[in-house]
């Protein structure tokens, strides 16, 4: 990345997604409304990899993944890419049903801006909790942004081979795949990563 986002900046990226959500619900005018309150600095035009995490309460109120999309090719301006993911993130996560009108007011979303991907010749340069992984092997791809191994107590092992099965592969494939690390800037909403 070219440095950290403002305080500003990621405030505006977290509007523009939850806007893009309710735009797509409700038919409201919001995205167009956030757009007009938005200003366009060079951090958020520069062309960046980004994703959108949706996590909505259980019964207990415990947040839960709700959806997940984004992109580790940097092909649009993040204040563009931002809006694109948080809509496929509410309404294409092959994983979820389309989110629903009442699931807003609980809806709990965070932005993760990627560095570019380096390849990576051995897993012992992948370090937990710093580094999301993307796996290639046999036509099959997965990722894990860096605070998902984190949050379920892996090991650099476990992770890849959960990144394994994610790509729909045996468990040890991770020794034979493409590995690649990225960092990203993580912020949600309310000041937390959700």
């Amino acid at each position: 990345m070219t440095g950290r986002l403002t305080r500003d900046e990621r405030t505006t990226l977290l509007a523009l997604a939850r806007a893009a959500i309710v735009e797509r619900l409700f038919e409201d005018g919001a995205l167009a409304a956030a757009k007009r309150r938005m200003t366009v600095t060079p951090a958020l035009s520069a062309v960046r990899a980004c994703f959108v995490t949706l996590e909505t309460p259980d019964p207990e109120g415990v947040l839960q993944l709700r959806g997940c999309i984004g992109s580790t090719e940097p092909r649009h301006p993040t204040h563009e890419a931002v809006v694109s993911a948080a809509i496929d993130a509410a309404f294409s996560d092959p994983r979820f049903a389309p989110l629903a009108r009442d699931e807003v007011v609980g809806l709990c979303i965070s932005v993760s801006v990627l560095t570019p991907m380096i390849a990576v010749r051995e897993p012992a340069a992948i370090v937990v909790g710093r580094d999301g992984v993307s796996l290639s092997h046999a036509g099959r791809t997965a990722l894990f942004l860096p605070e998902v191994a984190t949050s379920q107590g892996w090991t650099r092992e476990e992770l890849l081979g959960q990144l394994a099965r994610k790509a729909g592969l045996p468990a040890s494939a991770w020794r034979e795949a493409r590995l690649s690390i990225f960092q990203s800037e993580r912020f949600g909403e309310n000041g937390s990563d959700c």
